[in-house]
């Protein structure tokens, strides 16, 4: 073979490789749905739609540089070059890599939709959106709280939606100038007021103490999950007109 064959056949050999690595990145690519499909087990279509646009991306760049790495002519250098890049890449967009496993894990566990009433950390409302990068809930109070996915799946979520209705938590704090026997009997009596809303009789459970204050737990079924804010807004006002120097927190 002449002397001057031989590099020609070697970089033709090297196009050749790199034409493999593009045509295997396109069957992935053209096949990446169906293997997203069987094994990623959610219907929300838009944020599969963005979770295969990723992955696309990410095939499509892995085979561009690996074409790139066989057409090189420092094929070490560029090797190096390409850890260090592919390094600095995860070290940059590791939130955003993060936030996006965390949101398969949400929306893969089904542990609430849209509509549910739940609670984390302490924070109770129903569920009004689910975008890109966490959960919008609208509170009681009329508040809409961001909460992003990285939290969600490395927290406890209580999901309050249940078959017959709503399971709303309150905690009330009344005035120690009570007793507790009164105290209960304030709560009590003041819950009665929305008692045919509800599936099952108010629970009211005496938790604790502060230096001013005795702290109960309410539990109330809701019946309607539309009536949730209405029950609550009914059972605040009552309580403040017996008492106001009492305090009600959920």
């Amino acid at each position: 073979m002449p002397e001057w064959l031989e590099p020609i056949l070697n970089y033709l050999v090297r196009v050749v490789q790199a034409a493999i690595a593009i045509a295997v990145a396109y069957l992935v690519v053209k096949y990446l749905d169906r293997l997203v499909a069987y094994f990623v087990k959610i219907e929300e279509h838009e944020y599969l739609e963005r979770f295969l646009m990723f992955l696309k991306a990410v095939v499509y760049a892995i085979a561009a540089l690996t074409a790139i790495s066989f057409l090189s002519t420092e094929p070490v250098v560029f090797a190096v070059m390409l850890l260090a890049v592919g390094i600095a890449v995860v070290v940059m967009f590791s939130d955003v890599l993060r936030n996006l496993g965390s949101e398969l894990f949400v929306r893969s566990s089904k542990a609430f939709r849209i509509g549910d009433w739940i609670e984390v950390d302490g924070v109770q409302g129903r569920v009004s959106s689910m975008t890109s990068l966490g959960v919008v809930v609208e509170t009681l109070r009329r508040e809409r709280v961001f909460i992003p996915y990285t939290r969600l799946a490395h927290t406890k979520v209580v999901n309050r939606s249940g078959v017959y209705g709503v399971s709303l938590r309150l905690e009330v704090r009344v005035p120690k100038t009570y007793d507790v026997s009164r105290a209960r009997e304030l709560i009590a009596s003041t819950l009665q007021t929305v008692r045919e809303d509800l599936i099952a009789e108010p629970s009211v459970t005496l938790r604790g103490s502060t230096e001013s204050f005795y702290v109960f737990d309410v539990v109330l079924d809701v019946m309607n999950v539309s009536k949730v804010g209405d029950v609550f807004e009914r059972v605040f006002l009552e309580l403040k007109s017996r008492e106001p120097g009492l305090d009600v927190v959920f």
